[in-house]
């Protein structure tokens, strides 16, 4: 017994020096953080929702497509996600959303402006630009389908994510809580030019122009608690959701998906929202194929990258503070870093509907156009009398797209400027602008250089006013896909680049 008693008596004497140590320790060794600062003004709420769509639902987004129902739901899953942020009485709420694009779901802004008081212009929906999500278009797939049997699900599901977008911005609303934000910036690896130029015979492509211009700015931002537990990562890259294509037959966010799913494995319990930038002219590296593993592979990339800038956000202003020395094997300067207060959270909000100038187009390009018709008319006469079907479809498509141009090039001239609506959010030291439309990379690295903010975001496939490829003048001689149906004459670019830094101001 005496044994044992010494050995805990030993133990207790041994437990007594080690509460004495950790008494006598510094209570500085745990590092400052949002948590040991003031509240910067700033409230954030998040919220998500489920948008997958049933499967068999309508999936017509390429002309080249043979198929016209999906067969399955990419696990990844399509999701909407709501931010709101308010600093006293002012309060914005942004909705990133799994589509093609937001106008189908604009209905919600209205019904989500009346639920919470928020005004409606100060609700932004924005459109990741996935091609592989739910959309019925009788300029897509097989030409001459009957898609009357597609029409009642497609309006049902649209009704259903309508919901839900309302859903989710009450209920980040209503969870609004002290928060700190600040950014950061780095590079993506995951994009490349997509206007393949014309060579000889072959006209200009979408596809992969490695000597074109690239944007591979990534700008993140992260909202902390008080306590400093992330609410939500913020990404904003530039690259068309276009991995998947003709032959895939799944609904999926494409690459988006797994880069949300990433970064929230880096951060248990926050939520990533993902904004597309001016990706008008940025493709994937690697594109247009049916194997999800390469939307994955990619999304998980730009994930991790997102991922690694946001652990180094610092949401407070932190500085190592010299507060003497240690004695120690060396002789060590004590530089803990101690929080010296909250950044700016001051919430501003702009916008302006800009006067662009509208495309024209000459009788030579308008006659170049109907020789392309007639030509494509031949090209299917003698593909229906080859008996391949393969193409027929193909030769089909051709005269479809030749023949929407021409429709549309040869309208009516109309006087008036295309009107574009532009809206700047400062959230503090932070900036996002927004618009709607696929606006040139060139254009949006212009607005993100001039801009008087430590970190701006540039957000394509807004809500609002206006849309449409935006290409920069350059551009126009090399023509292509996204030239031809730019509704944008030149000088556009230049125009809305102007107006858009002289915005600024209104927000500093």
């Amino acid at each position: 017994m005496r044994g044992s008693g010494t050995r805990v008596g030993g133990a207790a004497a041994v437990l007594t020096a080690l509460a004495l140590c950790v008494t006598a320790l510094p209570a500085d060794v745990v590092e400052q953080g949002p948590k040991d600062s003031a509240p910067s003004g700033l409230l954030a709420g998040a919220a998500r929702a489920d948008i997958t769509p049933p499967v068999g639902i309508a999936q017509l987004n390429w002309g080249s497509q043979t198929h016209i129902r999906s067969v399955g739901n990419d696990p990844a899953g399509m999701v909407a996600t709501a931010l709101v942020v308010a600093n006293g009485g002012d309060k914005f709420a942004m909705v990133d959303l799994d589509a093609l694009r937001v106008e189908p779901f604009e209905a919600a802004i209205d019904r989500a402006a009346k639920e919470t008081g928020i005004p409606a212009n100060r609700i932004r929906l924005a459109a990741t630009h996935t091609h592989a999500g739910p959309n019925l278009s009788a300029a897509k797939g097989p030409a001459g389908i009957d898609l009357s049997e597609q029409l009642d699900m497609i309006q049902r599901y649209r009704e259903q994510v309508i919901d839900k977008i309302v859903g989710i911005v009450i209920e980040a609303n209503a969870h609004l809580e002290p928060a700190h934000i600040y950014g950061g910036r780095g590079a993506g690896t995951i994009n490349i030019n997509r206007r393949f130029r014309a060579s000889g015979e072959d006209p200009p492509a979408v596809g992969r122009n490695t000597d074109g211009f690239v944007d591979r700015e990534l700008v993140v931002f992260r909202i902390d608690d008080a306590a400093g537990k992330p609410i939500a990562v913020l990404a904003n890259y530039q690259c068309h959701g276009t991995v998947l294509a003709y032959e895939n037959k799944f609904v999926s966010p494409d690459w988006p998906g797994m880069t949300r799913k990433v970064v929230e494995q880096a951060f248990p319990g926050a939520l990533c929202l993902f904004f597309q930038g001016a990706a008008g002219n940025q493709g994937p590296i690697e594109g247009f194929t049916g194997d999800l593993g390469v939307a994955h592979r990619l999304g998980a990339t730009l994930g991790h990258q997102v991922a690694a800038l946001a652990l180094g956000i610092e949401t407070v202003r932190r500085e190592p503070a010299f507060e003497g020395f240690v004695e120690s094997t060396a002789y060590q300067a004590k530089q803990h870093w101690r929080v010296k207060g909250p950044r700016d959270a001051a919430l501003r909000f702009t916008r302006k509907m800009i006067d662009l100038p509208r495309r024209e187009y000459s009788q030579e390009e308008i006659s170049a156009m109907a020789a392309r018709v007639e030509d494509a008319k031949q090209k299917l006469a003698d593909a229906n009398a080859s008996g391949d079907d393969w193409k027929k479809h193909q030769t089909g498509a051709r005269l479809r797209r030749f023949s929407d141009l021409l429709e549309k090039w040869t309208q009516p001239p109309d006087p008036a400027p295309v009107q574009l609506e532009v809206q700047i959010l400062r959230l503090g030291e932070v900036a996002i602008v927004a618009m709607p439309g696929e606006q040139f990379a060139e254009i949006g690295e212009a607005i993100k250089k001039a801009s008087p903010f430590a970190y701006t975001m540039y957000a394509g496939y807004s809500s609002g006013a206006g849309g449409g490829y935006m290409p920069t003048d350059a551009e126009y001689a090399f023509g292509g896909y996204e030239v031809e149906r730019a509704p944008y004459g030149k000088s556009a670019a230049d125009k809305l680049i102007r107006e858009t830094i002289a915005m600024f101001e209104d927000v500093k």
